[in-house]
């Protein structure tokens, strides 16, 4: 558990911090005790979204930077984390079946209730945005040059900065390509390139070729471009210009070799 640095913010509407403090089996148990916090939680999940990409946005280089660093913040650890951070975990509001359950350890609930509590923050702040990015700051800081610094630190020791083939890559034709999408995600975001761009390309001589649609996407990762699939549907033409750039990967991967 982490070490709380909570510092109780002086809300100017109190009943905003109870419910977003309240954990809706509290609320079913004591009808008289008001809301629960789920509305808030609604609306605290798009503020946080919007101050990490505001900050993100002014401190991270490119969109393949900003692509990862972001899904690493929005994850329900992180988001458990922060609520621990803030001490959140010891004032939340639980029913007493969710006492029994170790909810408080919860990392479903911690999620919900910072969430919940950065909704209730924005409404008592007057909708202000900047105190809100404020509010989060101790937070995002910290984590985010954490982030970054494992960024750089993979790239170093995959000596990557030339190309996005590292040496200590293992062959990709070793494993099957049941699920070229997800494979291709998954070997890119290790390596800290983001989640592959799928760009849909006007192909006018395969239209002119067939009479049924024909869709034709490519692959770009980490600013490079990988050779294009095209099918009947937009499914299959993503799914083989995946595999058409584990294709590449993987012959790269033997040159490098």
């Amino acid at each position: 558990m982490s070490k709380s640095i909570f510092q109780d913010r002086r809300f100017k509407n109190v009943n905003l911090q109870n419910e977003a403090l309240t954990h809706k089996t509290y609320a079913y148990e004591n009808p008289m005790s008001g809301n629960h916090n789920e509305k808030l939680e609604f609306l605290g999940d798009s503020v946080i979204s919007l101050v990490m990409s505001n900050y993100l946005y002014n401190r991270c280089k490119n969109e393949g930077e900003l692509t990862m660093i972001k899904a690493k913040l929005v994850c329900k650890q992180t988001l458990a984390e922060f609520a621990l951070d803030l001490g959140l975990e010891k004032r939340l509001k639980l029913g007493k079946g969710a006492l029994y359950s170790n909810a408080r350890n919860n990392e479903k609930i911690l999620e919900d209730v910072f969430e919940a509590y950065i909704g209730a923050v924005f409404l008592d702040s007057g909708e202000n945005f900047l105190e809100v990015m404020e509010f989060m700051k101790p937070l995002l800081v910290p984590k985010v040059e954490k982030l970054l610094q494992e960024r750089r630190n993979l790239q170093e020791n995959t000596n990557t900065s030339q190309s996005i083939i590292g040496p200590q890559d293992v062959s990709l034709k070793a494993l099957p390509y049941e699920d070229p999408i997800n494979k291709l995600q998954t070997w890119s975001q290790r390596r800290f390139f983001g989640i592959p761009q799928y760009k849909l390309v006007e192909n006018k001589e395969v239209e002119k070729k067939f009479l049924q649609p024909q869709f034709t996407f490519e692959v770009v990762i980490n600013n490079k471009t990988y050779p294009q699939g095209t099918a009947k549907n937009k499914s299959e033409a993503k799914k083989l210009a995946a595999i058409n750039a584990l294709n590449v990967i993987d012959e790269n991967l033997k040159l490098a070799k």
